[in-house]
């Protein structure tokens, strides 16, 4: 019975994961706003009414599409277990991971970042089931930190949102600068190194910083 059901998951899982990829193809070529939902059945290779056996709406692929693509489960699992590593290891690997993704589907991140840009309904959305739970996660990170006075004092809430913007920032510059940029001329792991070096300095207590 156990198997059976674990086989039944991973076909789920398989199918989501097909509608997803054909809404991203699909998004991707056409826009959010062009794209139908027969559009990405036709691109799955699937009926529409299976679409909707899964997701409710084309919104709701948008949302999914950032949950599984975005804020991947590896990624999530690391804020997850803040309190497991020290500091430098935790912000290194976040960056690190960061830098990975933001790299190879940089044209996709900030092509779906315009797409919640355009629907003042989806960003809401968007606020409040995709970025504000990741966001919740940096905060416990730091609010645990400043009360063990290894972090100074800062506005928690703030100071989450500083880094995550910060990162989007970065990674939009290497974008801009291209393989020209120095971005592109350090390993991923020694960028990762001097951009938690950057953070770790302006979070520690002034006598711990050297």
């Amino acid at each position: 019975m156990g198997t059976r059901q674990e086989k039944k998951e991973r076909i789920t899982e398989q199918r989501r994961q097909q509608i997803l990829d054909a809404a991203l193809a699909v998004f991707s070529r056409k826009g959010y706003g062009e794209a139908t939902i027969p559009d990405i059945s036709l691109e799955a290779g699937i009926a529409v009414g299976t679409i909707y056996n899964y997701y409710e709406s084309k919104r709701d692929l948008l949302l999914s599409i950032f949950s599984t693509y975005v804020f991947t489960q590896p990624f999530v699992k690391l804020l997850e277990h803040t309190l497991e590593m020290d500091d430098r290891t935790f912000l290194s690997l976040l960056i690190e991971d960061r830098l990975d993704f933001g790299f190879e589907n940089m044209d996709r991140f900030f092509f779906l970042l315009s797409e919640v840009q355009r629907d003042p309904e989806l960003r809401q959305q968007y606020s409040q089931e995709v970025l504000g739970p990741v966001l919740g996660l940096l905060e416990k990170y730091l609010e645990s930190r400043v009360a063990s006075r290894v972090f100074r004092p800062v506005n928690i809430s703030m100071v989450a949102r500083v880094l995550g913007g910060a990162m989007i920032g970065f990674l939009l510059l290497c974008r801009i600068e291209g393989e020209s940029g120095p971005c592109r001329s350090m390993f991923r792991k020694e960028l990762a190194t001097e951009l938690t070096d950057f953070v770790l300095k302006g979070l520690l207590q002034s006598e711990d910083r050297t």
